[in-house]
């Protein structure tokens, strides 16, 4: 009777290809006779890294997303061949993935695959324009164990239908996170509607939320207006700076919530609706709460699913593909071409906190960018940073956590309001934020 280790061999020699990755894409595993095939000896390839031996190999970005990559067309010696690429995972964590091809009887199919392939993805493409998505799983960059949970609690949440509240300091990438979110969903489909809550004012809110019929007040439409409620229906609706909600629009809320219903301004029949509600914040609402500036029973309503977002310094792995990934960008935006940064750039921007996490990381790049002559930035292109790399060890000494981070948010608002000669408008922009939420923020921080 065959072993167990002589029955595995005979079921890799039909895995045409096949090659085995750990987390880390070094190489565990290679079928004996592809090896041989490629010239390769087990002891040269065993724990290297899958591009330094197979330079176009696509095991990292199924690593990078958990996601398959499935049917991909290509020839070897004139011969086509359809490669499949899966990850492997454990109680929910990537722990590898692996790759291998088919090619007996596909000759056939390669025409029909390729054209459906073409149709396919022109559908999606105009799906996803529809919606309202720009952003996918993919394009949450990182390798560190913090993306990877992040990723992982995002694909879970996605096949579930309960409120999301998803909490993380500004520039985390909340709004990417909620994109994501609707795109792994059952609802990808169907829209994705976004509000920022800090930049409508409180006698607006509820109207925007809810929609109006005819006659609700002066100036209102003739044929009344369609809420984000109503706008989003089957879809996602993404409340962004659900924090700075009044109390009033705050109890709205929670009965729509609850009762999977609504009234518009000045309607009187209710009108039930099927969302799901994904709501950010970088304020933390169990504070607020007991300050008694948010209801304790919406918070609980929204936090079934809490997502938190770890801050840039607390993953600064991650940094260096960040870099990588804004210089390809705005190198192209600039018409640069491929740029390149020296490794004492890097360091660099290592050695700096990011108070404004990737948004500022990635304003930084665009910044150094466009100041470059050529296609290599260098540590001069970085020169400004190096005053507030020493000036941050000063912000947290002697200090809690809460006031070194006010300490941390006030001098990124002051560069900003410096950046723009005071021009406050120009500096929500610049931060990313809304109008309103910036000038609570210079209140808040007591700036002149």
């Amino acid at each position: 009777m065959a072993t167990h280790s002589e029955i595995m061999k005979q079921v890799c020699t039909h895995l045409y290809g096949l090659v085995v990755v750990d987390h880390k894409a070094r190489i565990v595993f290679v079928e004996e006779n592809y090896a041989k095939l490629k010239g390769w000896k087990m002891e040269d390839i065993i724990g290297r890294y899958i591009k330094d031996v197979v330079a176009t190999s696509r095991l990292p970005a199924v690593l990078e997303t958990g996601k398959p990559i499935l049917g991909e067309i290509f020839y070897s010696e004139g011969k086509p061949l359809i490669c499949n690429r899966v990850p492997l995972a454990k109680d929910g964590v990537i722990i590898g993935a692996m790759s291998f091809s088919v090619f007996e009887g596909v000759d056939k199919l390669i025409y029909s695959v390729e054209e459906l392939r073409g149709e396919l993805n022109y559908y999606k493409e105009k799906l996803k324009n529809n919606s309202g998505v720009k952003y996918s799983l993919e394009n949450i960059i990182g390798s560190s164990d913090a993306v990877a949970a992040l990723r992982t609690i995002i694909v879970r949440a996605a096949c579930a239908n309960s409120t999301v509240l998803i909490q993380g300091e500004t520039g985390t990438g909340k709004e990417l996170v909620a994109h994501a979110l609707h795109q792994e969903s059952r609802r990808s489909h169907h829209p994705f509607v976004k509000l920022n809550c800090a930049a409508i004012p409180n006698e607006l809110i509820e109207s925007e939320l809810f929609g109006y019929d005819e006659g609700a007040f002066t100036g209102a439409r003739r044929a009344g207006k369609k809420g984000k409620f109503e706008i989003a229906e089957k879809g996602t609706l993404f409340l962004d700076e659900v924090s700075q909600l009044s109390l009033a629009a705050q109890a709205k809320l929670l009965r729509a919530l609850q009762e999977k219903e609504i009234e518009r301004v000045g309607g009187t029949a209710p009108i039930s609706v099927n969302i799901r509600i994904v709501a950010a914040t970088n304020d933390d609402l169990e504070d607020l709460v007991k300050q008694g500036t948010f209801r304790s029973d919406l918070y609980y309503r929204l936090n079934v699913i809490p997502i938190k977002i770890a801050p840039l310094r607390e993953r600064k792995t991650d940094i260096p593909l960040l870099i990588e990934n804004f210089i390809e960008r705005y190198g192209d935006q600039a018409g640069l071409g491929k740029v390149a940064i020296a490794p004492e750039a890097v360091k660099i921007l290592m050695a700096y906190e990011w108070p404004g996490n990737i948004r500022e990381l990635e304003h930084a790049i665009e910044r150094a960018v466009n100041h470059c002559n050529s296609s290599f930035l260098e540590p001069i292109h970085f020169q400004w940073l190096l005053p507030k790399i020493q000036k941050q060890g000063k912000f947290t000494a002697g200090r809690g956590i809460q006031e070194a981070k006010a300490a941390i948010e006030k001098e990124v608002i002051l560069d900003a309001l410096q950046s723009t000669q005071g021009n406050k408008k120009k500096a929500a922009e610049l931060l990313g934020i809304a109008r309103p939420l910036l000038y609570q923020k210079i209140r808040r921080l007591g700036i002149q």
